[in-house]
């Protein structure tokens, strides 16, 4: 009897390095594919923009899926960006769709905050509780609950940097992070049109395997809206974890590119927490095997 199993996709923010040479290997059509949808050949500009990390991302988790051979899963999860993957592997979308929704995302959410007033920041101590509290006292969102331990905050970076000074008295710490907005807050609304645009072309089908959403931390049941509402809702990765284990799910595969999602599914189910109950097993698989990794040097070790 196969054990209940949840293929998980990264959001942005996932390592890339070796990405684009490994989706040329891998699946072609879909190098041609990303490159048609966004312009030009996105991965060597991974670390530039939104605008052409989001649509590399969605070509590298497609390609690696897709080279992987696993059996068809008991749901599909994403994180954020990784909602649009999880789409096109349930039947809902295909894959030419996903890669244009991720090329109109990546692009509307470059252009949503042109000054760069926004961003983001990790609390380090005192999980969902505290950084609710630390954002209502400051204006600003808790815009990622990823994992014990780890949540995020979005804002205006004046406001940020007054939470940092809150939480540092308390011996607390708000570590700001790299990123180019206030991602999963209200500054990204002025991306939503950009992204309906693309999304009134395309032709949302039923699932023939279910997709939850990391917006409700459930089953899909509006996935073009929920689209939507992710440039400005949280990401509920941790209680989707939690819920896809309340409804039987034991194993966790993540399909990368990097295992960051595979490193949030283990934090969320330590050990201790589920002394008893039938092992929770989480993977981070390449699609390359040894053999032939060792044959194509570093671009395979760094897939």
């Amino acid at each position: 009897m196969s054990v209940p199993t949840a293929i998980l996709l990264p959001g942005q923010g996932t390592p890339m390095e070796g990405a684009g040479d490994e989706v040329a290997r891998l699946r072609p059509d879909l190098l041609e594919a990303v490159i048609a949808a966004v312009g030009e050949d996105p991965f060597p500009r991974t670390g530039e923009s939104t605008r052409f990390a989001q649509p590399a991302i969605v070509a590298s988790s497609l390609a690696r899926y897709s080279a992987l051979g696993l059996p068809r899963p008991d749901a599909i999860f994403g994180h954020s960006l990784g909602e649009i993957v999880a789409l096109a592997l349930g039947g809902v979308i295909t894959e030419g769709e996903a890669l244009r929704l991720a090329a109109a995302r990546g692009a509307a959410m470059a252009d949503a905050d042109p000054e760069r007033i926004g961003s983001m920041a990790a609390l380090r101590k005192g999980g969902i509780e505290a950084a609710q509290e630390l954002a209502a006292a400051h204006d600003l969102v808790v815009a990622c609950d990823n994992a014990p331990g780890q949540v995020i905050l979005a804002g205006r970076i004046v406001d940020l940097d007054a939470a940092a000074e809150t939480a540092k008295a308390s011996g607390n710490r708000v570590r700001r992070l790299d990123v180019a907005g206030a991602f999963h807050s209200p500054l990204m609304v002025p991306a939503t049109a950009g992204l309906q645009a693309a999304i009134d072309g395309i032709d949302f089908r039923p699932p023939h395997t279910p997709v939850w959403s990391a917006v409700t931390a459930a089953p899909a049941t509006d996935p073009a809206q929920h689209l939507i509402d992710g440039l400005t809702s949280p990401v509920l990765f941790r209680p989707g974890l939690l819920a896809l284990h309340a409804a039987g799910i034991r194993r966790f595969v993540d399909v990368g590119p990097g295992d960051v999602v595979a490193g949030l599914a283990r934090r969320t189910f330590p050990e201790a927490e589920f002394a008893g109950d039938a092992a929770v097993v989480v993977e981070a698989p390449s699609p390359v095997g040894d053999e032939v990794a060792a044959a194509i040097g570093d671009d395979g070790a760094h897939a």
